[in-house]
Order: C-alpha cells, then sequence, then structure tokens
C-alpha cells in the first residue's frame, strides 16, 4: 500500500497506514478486539477499545 501523507506504520491485518504509532495501536484493537478501557461505575463493567469512547460512556 502507498503511504498517504507520511503514513509509516502499516497494520499487519489489513494494511492500512497511520502517520503515528498510538494511531496504529488503537486500530489493531479493531481486528483483536481487545477492549482495555473499562468503566469502573458500579454495576457498569462496560469497556471500550478507544478512550474517547470510555470518556464519552461516562458523561
Amino acid at each position: 500500500m502507498i503511504a498517504a501523507g507520511g503514513a509509516k506504520y502499516e497494520c499487519s491485518w489489513c494494511g492500512k497506514r497511520f502517520s503515528r504509532p498510538s494511531s496504529l495501536r488503537i486500530h489493531h484493537h479493531s481486528h483483536t478486539g481487545e477492549k482495555p478501557f473499562v468503566c469502573h461505575e458500579p454495576g457498569c463493567g462496560r469497556s471500550f477499545s478507544v478512550q474517547s469512547n470510555l470518556r464519552r460512556h461516562q458523561k
């Protein structure tokens, strides 16, 4: 896949490219199903693959 705008970090699963390694790490969660961001509100227990989704949930 051709790098767009200096996107040098490539996903080994789908070939999508990212300009930041942190963006690639977050994208990997879409392939692995990993949801490392957990709501600690009593009785909730929901988890999210993206931290901003957890923050939105907590509002």
